[in-house]
Formats: structure tokens, sequence, C-alpha cells
């Protein structure tokens, strides 16, 4: 399970939000913290956060991670309750996502549980989309891969927590179905997105949610996330 946002935020000075128990909300998402990282949940060209990355902070974040042989027995999907409506306002999960990260400003709540048409720019692909049927809504870190990293010694609720976060727009992310199925539960060092203009933003918000919920990497994750890293 992981620690609160602001004890993170001292060691790494990186913007981050928390959950359940363990993850109190702290602060705006929106910073420019004094490494030089800056990061916002603004639209970018291509994703639905900005951020601004700063190589020598996010090597350091990238170290500063516990390094462990992932321990995927017993992975279940199931374990992991998701697509719930933890705020009540009458939208799973799946479709907040939907409505926040559509670029037309065209949908809103009332538009949950139906078929929606807006635009949606995937991050993996750089693809834009109009139809909500050709988006899946993906867990940036794959729960497989949270799982074998930490989550298998949490609890259900922690889990669930895990799998419907909504706080900041790099936990849960619109992108093609095809580009979705193709990452699956792959990590960095086996791969990446097809458009390598965002690499240094994935491999920055895969840090980040990694250093948020306190999971592990295992030796080729980290050795791949520092080789990128390295290039920004």
């Amino acid at each position: 399970m992981r620690a609160s946002r602001l004890v993170l935020l001292l060691p790494l000075v990186f913007a981050a939000a928390g959950c359940g128990e363990l993850a109190d909300l702290v602060d705006d998402p929106s910073t420019a913290d004094g490494t030089g990282s800056q990061v916002s949940d603004g639209f970018s060209d291509t994703a639905p956060f900005t951020v601004t990355v700063d190589g020598a902070a996010l090597t350091a974040a990238i170290e500063a991670l516990d390094v462990a042989e992932e321990q995927d027995e017993g992975y279940d999907r199931d374990l992991f309750p998701h697509w719930r409506d933890a705020d009540g306002n009458g939208c799973s999960a799946r479709d907040d996502v939907l409505v926040s990260q559509d670029r037309s400003g065209a949908l809103t709540e009332a538009d949950c549980d139906d078929a929606m048409t807006g635009e949606w720019v995937s991050m993996y692909d750089g693809e834009t989309v109009t139809a909500s049927g050709d988006i899946d809504i993906d867990h940036f870190v794959p729960l497989k891969e949270a799982w074998g990293s930490g989550a298998h010694a949490w609890t259900t609720e922690d889990r669930q927590s895990y799998a419907n976060w909504l706080e900041n727009e790099w936990h849960l992310i619109a992108v093609t179905a095809s580009s979705n199925r193709s990452k699956s539960d792959k990590d960095p060092a086996e791969w990446m997105p097809s458009d390598e203009s965002v690499w240094c933003a994935y491999v920055w918000a895969w840090t980040e949610v990694k250093t948020e919920w306190n999971l592990s990497v295992d030796e080729a994750e980290q050795a791949a996330l520092l080789e990128y890293a390295s290039q920004c």
C-alpha cells in the first residue's frame, strides 16, 4: 500500500495524489517542482496532462524505487474491483475518464452510460478518436503489473481505489483499443508507445504511479526506465 502524498513529496519533489486510508488528497496536482520538472493536468498535444521532464529528477526518482522480483502468482483482474462510481456522480470511473479527457468540451456527466461522441487523442499512438466505443481506458501501470509489484499485499479496498483512481490525469488514460491491446500488461522493458515524442512523458508517468503507490520495479524494468530517462 502506498504512503501519503505529503511524505512522498518531501524526498522526491514530485506532483502526486493519494488514496484510501493511505491516500488523502493533498494540495493541487498542478506544480512546478524544485528540481525543474513541471506538471499540470492540462492537455498537451498528445496526452491528457502536460509535463516538462527534468531528466536528472526523473533519474533520481527511478533510482529511489524499490527493486524486487515481481510476484505474479495469484493475480486475478477481479481482485481489483474496477469501473466503480466512487464519487457517486452517476458515472463509472471509465465514463468519468471519457468525459474528463474529451477535448471537444461537449460531454458532461449526463452523457454517462451511453455511447459518447467526442474527441480523444491517444497518447500511445497519436491517433484522434471520436467514438467512445473505439477507446479503452488504460491503467497506466497495468493491474497485473501493480499486483506483481506490491498490490498483492494490499486490501481489496486499496486495490479498488487503485483501479478507479481519478485524482490525476496520468493514472487512467483514454487510448485507442489497438494500442492498449498492444501494451497489455507489459512494462517499459517490454513495450513503449509507437509515438516516440511521448516517451519522456510516458516514463515520467510510469515512475510517478509507481512512486505514488509504493510499487517496486524489477531489474530489467528499472534499467529500461533509466535508459529512457537518460535521453530526457
